[in-house]
């Protein structure tokens, strides 16, 4: 409900319980109107009083009345969340909902442990806000945030898990995480959206929420003015979680990094984490499992970058036509079955051309190139622009790097993509 059905509700409560009317004068019903929409002090315009007068004087006084009238402990804060409990949607109190979170099937869950290691230093012992986790398609990132969500849901009141997926807009997550909450919304302006889940529920509890497949945000059946304007509303939604105080934890995954979160940056509160392919001794432990042992099994691992999926692939291949014999498959060139060739085409469709074009030209090189040997290629573009395709391409782990005496970056790509681009993009 908005705000002004609130003020009503309360007025009506009053009555009931006390027989007398709820009088507010025009400043205190608009105090009341913004707080309840979650605007600051600061921000309120009110015709006649000094936004001093407002924060220290007639803004007290009158939560201080309500906290009497209601027997509630009322503040500007979490004026919405108390009345919205206290009043429900038809002027009863309502109770919070029971804690729930997901179960999740995680038997087959290998390593990670230093990234499980650092995201709950992060999160529980840091009080994060927010977390990107970003790779390539399949890397283990909803795996990985799945896992940690078993370890650390004991220190949270709620864990509300979101499929973006599922979510063409906004407007849909913010109303299904609200109804978490009890909570029914009609407010229409985004921002004021925004605020209210920050102030009256991030801020009154100690949340979790996920979000899943970030990059979808960046593909919708939209008309392109209105598919703007959604990314813009989720990017403002990361940045007052990331910004703003709160008690809560916002973790989103995804195949790009948001621009978003280059300019939010803000020491511990905000994090994130690029998930690279299994260690060695990560992706043994799998390939074991399949019944696969030495020889070769650290080049086949090299040859997939530890890319569990592709790993998983090609011990299934092993298994059924090797015999088990992992050097009898390396006699053969890269495989990328149809499953892997999909997953790289969905991956790709988030590239711009120049990040395309980077990785055709690293494909078709038999040595890694030092990134002024990349500026070469593209003699009509800016350095800058290439600059920012690369580290863009590094942030995801599509291209590799390797350093020389901590002085020169080479830049080159693993077996498997360079595999994939000779085929589907080198014609």
């Amino acid at each position: 409900m908005n705000a002004q059905e609130l003020i009503r509700r309360l007025k009506d409560w009053v009555k009931r319980k006390t027989g007398e009317d709820l009088k507010l004068d025009a400043c205190e019903e608009q105090i009341l109107e913004y707080s309840l929409e979650g605007t600051k002090y600061k921000d309120m315009h009110i015709v006649g009083y000094a936004p001093s007068s407002v924060m220290y004087l007639k803004g007290p006084q009158l939560f201080q009345r309500i906290e009497e009238l209601t027997e509630k402990e009322v503040n500007k804060t979490n004026c919405g969340l108390v009345l919205t409990r206290l009043l429900g949607q038809n002027g009863e109190e309502i109770k919070k909902p029971p804690t729930k979170y997901p179960r999740h099937n995680i038997k087959d869950f290998y390593g990670r442990s230093q990234e499980l290691d650092d995201l709950e230093k992060w999160i529980v012992g840091e009080c994060c806000r927010l977390v990107g986790i970003f790779g390539m398609t399949k890397i283990g990132k909803t795996e990985l945030v799945k896992k940690l969500i078993e370890n650390i849901k004991e220190q949270f009141q709620y864990v509300i898990c979101k499929n973006l997926e599922d979510y063409p807009s906004l407007e849909e997550i913010l109303t299904d995480i609200e109804s978490c909450f009890s909570y029914i919304n009609t407010e229409s302006n985004i921002n004021r959206r925004i605020n209210n889940l920050i102030n009256n529920y991030l801020n009154q509890h100690r949340c979790l929420l996920i979000f899943y497949h970030w990059e979808e945000v960046f593909k919708t059946s939209e008309t392109p003015e209105n598919q703007q304007q959604n990314c813009l509303n989720y990017e403002r939604l990361l940045s007052k979680i990331g910004t703003e105080e709160h008690k809560s934890c916002l973790i989103f995954t995804s195949l790009r990094k948001p621009e978003i979160m280059n300019l939010i940056s803000e020491g511990k509160s905000i994090r994130e984490l690029t998930l690279a392919g299994f260690k060695n001794e990560e992706a043994k432990a799998l390939l074991q499992d399949f019944g696969l042992s030495n020889p070769g099994l650290e080049q086949l691992i090299n040859q997939y970058a530890g890319h569990p999926v592709a790993l998983k692939i090609a011990a299934g291949i092993i298994q059924r036509h090797h015999n088990n014999q992992i050097d009898k498959f390396l006699e053969g060139t890269v495989f990328v079955s149809n499953i892997l060739r999909n997953l790289l085409d969905k991956q790709f469709s988030y590239l711009s051309k120049l990040e395309i074009d980077i990785m055709q030209k690293l494909a078709t090189e038999k040595e890694p190139k030092l990134l002024s040997q990349i500026y070469q290629y593209f003699p009509f573009n800016f350095q800058s622009e290439i600059i920012l395709a690369v580290d863009k391409l590094w942030e995801i782990r599509l291209i590799e790097q390797e350093d020389i005496q901590d002085i020169r970056m080479l830049y080159s790509l693993n077996p498997l993509i360079e595999k994939y681009i000779r085929k589907h993009y080198n014609k």
